[in-house]
């Protein structure tokens, strides 16, 4: 998890402006973490990037609450939570990780002697929050702690508050775009420009299937099947989800642009989707059958970004208005804080040809 892309640098002003405001008390963000592995956090922290990693240690050392990584311990740590569950302090950006176990399996801090369950926590500060965003596919779908028999009872974000509007940012763990450029866009208010799909996520990030954009592509359209992992080939009869899987991966990459699960000659098993890893998910490593995969569908938004920068001088109501941000489902261009359009797109990378494909995976 080494390390975000070159879209999240694209848009390096901006996040740091964004996570600056956070830093300065501008913007008051609480990240919660439940039944999960704190991967998602991790996978956050790891850039390479030496302005990312400065703008987001000052952000780690002034957010109000994160358990991992804040400075404040014991009942100091709680105190700011206390003034936003009473009213005193408001809650801008409210983070969770982790599924939500139901009563007392899930313990954060005490009030008058008596512990407080994380559940309670959620409902109190979600109620507050002006934002919510549920990152890792355990607080987005519920994920492995929920996964069956489910004895504790965990759930998702959207399923303790479902009158709220939730931004799920699933992913075992989520890509560090995903989060850091979701985070940057709620964080200069522009939540209303992240169109969601049915299940909550950005459309941005969650578009198409994994399969339907796959360097391995062609060994299915040929046919040609790998039988046990570091073969060429599909790996579709290894248990890859990549037909009923959607993200970015296969355009996005991984560790600095390099790699992901396929790439790297481990099947796709589907962890941004609801349901995993239960069935059609599990047992992993054995083939889903008849999958029904759609065909290819394009990117949310295909922009002239040198256009829409030398637009970005004009007020977001004449952007509005001319339609750059109808096409662009994700775009910021506002004037004042020079924000870039297509914020959350990136840039899609060209895959490697079939014959440059073979060759690497050899």
């Amino acid at each position: 998890m080494l390390g975000t892309t070159v879209a999240a640098a694209l848009y390096k002003p901006e996040i740091i402006e964004a996570l600056g405001a956070a830093a300065t008390g501008e913007k008051h963000v609480v990240w919660l973490q439940g039944a999960g592995c704190t991967g998602c956090t991790m996978s956050l922290l790891q850039t390479d990037d030496p302005d990312l990693a400065e703008a987001i240690e000052w952000f780690r050392l002034s957010i109000d609450f994160h358990p991992t990584i804040m400075v404040p311990a014991g009942n100091n740590a709680l105190e700011s939570l206390k003034g936003i569950k009473e009213g005193s302090v408001p809650l801008d950006v409210l983070i969770v990780e982790g599924a939500i176990p139901k009563g007392g399996y899930c313990l954060v801090g005490e009030e008058e002697g008596k512990p407080i369950n994380f559940e309670e926590w959620v409902k109190s500060l979600g109620s507050r929050a002006t934002y919510i965003i549920a990152v890792g596919t355990c607080a987005a779908f519920g994920g492995i702690p929920s996964a069956r028999p489910n004895p504790t009872g965990c759930r998702s974000v959207k399923d303790v508050l479902p009158e709220k509007t939730v931004v799920n940012i699933p992913g075992c763990p989520p890509h560090p775009d995903w989060m850091l450029l979701t985070l940057g866009v709620v964080l200069l208010g522009h939540e209303n420009w992240i169109e969601l799909d049915e299940l909550g996520r950005p459309k941005v990030f969650y578009y198409d299937y994994i399969h339907n954009n796959c360097q391995r592509r062609q060994f299915f359209e040929n046919l040609t099947f790998a039988e046990k992992p570091s073969e060429d080939g599909c790996l579709y009869f290894l248990g890859c989800r990549g037909p009923i899987t959607k993200s970015d991966c296969p355009n996005r990459l991984w560790n600095k642009g390099t790699s992901y699960c396929i790439i790297s000659n481990a099947p796709c098993i589907g962890c941004t989707e609801k349901g995993f890893p239960d069935e059609p998910f599990a047992p992993f490593y054995e083939k889903i059958e008849n999958p029904d995969c759609p065909p290819p569908v394009k990117p949310p938004a295909t922009v002239d970004y040198d256009a829409l920068r030398k637009e970005s001088s004009q007020s977001s109501s004449n952007l509005l208005s001319g339609g750059l941000l109808r096409d662009a489902t994700l775009a910021i261009a506002v004037a004042g804080i020079g924000a870039t359009a297509g914020f959350l797109l990136g840039r899609r990378r060209k895959g490697p040809s079939k014959g440059e494909e073979a060759k690497s995976e050899r």
